[in-house]
């Protein structure tokens, strides 16, 4: 399974466009958004043709011009070809899943992918703690423009999409187990 992943659009219609341009060269089988769309256009998603799961960010409203074309999983468990998948965006879910192999959220965990411009710390320790607890096999985020990238805590892949500062989607390939950030030279 292809995924294809971004967050922190800020409603920027170049950022977008990439984002949409990099889809129909790939075809991947999902998309995952972190949050931080901002103001979109619901048409801008038009050529895309399989399911898009997000979660809010901190600086979306409801995004309710976007239901219909997004499922947002804030707060919830669901399944997708055998993953399951967590969302974590403005709303912390009240039952957790006993398996959980992916989270998808807004703020990345506390001390990984969460580095802010003055070198602070800003991810979520909560969501640290769910990671070291559940184990997943990623965890795909955003929030921290200015650590966009991966590293592992233990055997979890975290997966800090961001293109607020560079970059157009990052890949990940469930089968294979690769990641790959399109655009963050």
């Amino acid at each position: 399974m292809l995924a294809q992943c971004a967050a922190d659009f800020h409603g920027r219609k170049d950022r977008y466009n990439r984002f949409i341009k990099a889809y129909e060269d790939r075809s991947p089988d999902v998309i995952f958004l972190a949050g931080d769309m901002g103001h979109a256009e619901p048409d801008i998603f038009e050529s895309i043709e399989v399911p898009i799961y997000a979660v809010h960010g901190n600086i979306d409203g409801t995004l309710e011009h976007l239901r219909g074309k997004i499922t947002f999983i804030d707060g919830k468990n669901i399944e997708y070809r055998g993953y399951m998948i967590l969302g974590v965006g403005n709303t912390y879910p009240g039952r957790i899943s006993e398996r959980i192999d992916v989270i998808l959220s807004h703020i990345p965990p506390f001390g990984i992918m969460d580095r802010a411009f003055f070198g602070m710390h800003i991810g979520s320790k909560w969501l640290r703690e769910m990671v070291a607890e559940s184990k997943p096999q990623y965890v795909i985020c955003g929030h921290v423009h200015e650590d966009a990238g991966y590293e592992y805590i233990d055997d979890t892949c975290v997966i800090n999409c961001s293109v607020g500062k560079r970059g157009t989607c990052t890949f990940v390939d469930f089968t294979h187990g690769t990641v790959e950030m399109v655009g963050y030279k």
